[in-house]
């Protein structure tokens, strides 16, 4: 359940999901690693937090994860219309989904290419600027409420031969993390992460953060020594995206 909720942008750390049940944040760490079982209180916080869930499937798993339709219960808030050429779902922030016929969606999203990078620190606000970017779409699993675009990779920092590394040039999906969400920390990504800065998009892992000061680490996966760690502060950054997936 939680990892469903991570997933759709309906949470964004374990900090959050423990707020919202009620417990503690160790509590749900533990769970999650499997070191200790659900207890009541967790169980009873979920269910009044997130009424739809169904409680045969949390307690026994039996049924379905929900009490309704799947589609339904992720994006309630959802708006079902027809562009000229497909019907789509459209989220809260403008993202918009098409069912496929295998249960699947796919998200229509805006591309900013590698020579749009300039504009986009001056613009990214701009409601014109990203209207005028090219469309993509991407396959996804579930209907996301998060603000998601794509980002094409430029370097090669990000590769360093791994499964989960990234070649120059490939097209990332990413979903925003909102600013009130940083103190929280960053999550592993596997990935990686989007780091709008003041002066330059960077594509990079975050390796640390420091609560009090607000820096973070940014680090390759390059291994190679030109591509070496190094530290930037929060306030200089306008906005981080998580890497959900990518196309070479």
């Amino acid at each position: 359940m939680y990892n469903h909720l991570i997933n759709e942008g309906v949470i964004s750390s374990t900090s959050e999901f423990a707020r919202e049940i009620k417990v503690s944040t160790s509590s749900i760490t533990e769970i999650c690693k499997g070191r200790t079982d659900a207890g009541i209180k967790p169980i009873k916080g979920l269910l009044n937090r997130f009424s739809k869930v169904n409680p045969s499937w949390l307690m026994n798993g039996e049924g379905n994860m929900f009490l309704e339709d799947l589609t339904n219960s992720i994006n309630e808030a959802a708006v079902t219309y027809r562009t000229k050429d497909r019907e789509v779902l459209s989220n809260k922030n403008g993202n918009q989904f098409k069912e496929l016929n295998n249960g699947k969606f796919k998200i229509y999203v805006k591309k900013l290419p590698v020579r749009a990078f300039g504009s986009y620190l001056t613009d990214y606000q701009n409601t014109d600027f990203l209207e005028e970017l090219e469309e993509i779409s991407f396959t996804v699993d579930h209907l996301g409420r998060g603000k998601y675009m794509c980002f094409e990779v430029e370097g090669d920092s990000m590769n360093g031969g791994g499964i989960n590394d990234t070649p120059e040039g490939s097209e990332l999906l990413v979903r925003e993390l909102a600013q009130h969400h940083w103190k929280d920390g960053f999550r592993d990504s596997p990935y990686g992460w989007v780091i709008i800065h003041k002066s330059t998009v960077l594509f990079k892992d975050i390796k640390a953060f420091n609560k009090e000061t607000g820096d973070i680490v940014c680090s390759s996966r390059s291994g190679l020594p030109q591509h070496a760690d190094f530290t930037i502060n929060l306030n200089d950054v306008r906005q981080i995206f998580k890497v959900i997936k990518r196309t070479f």
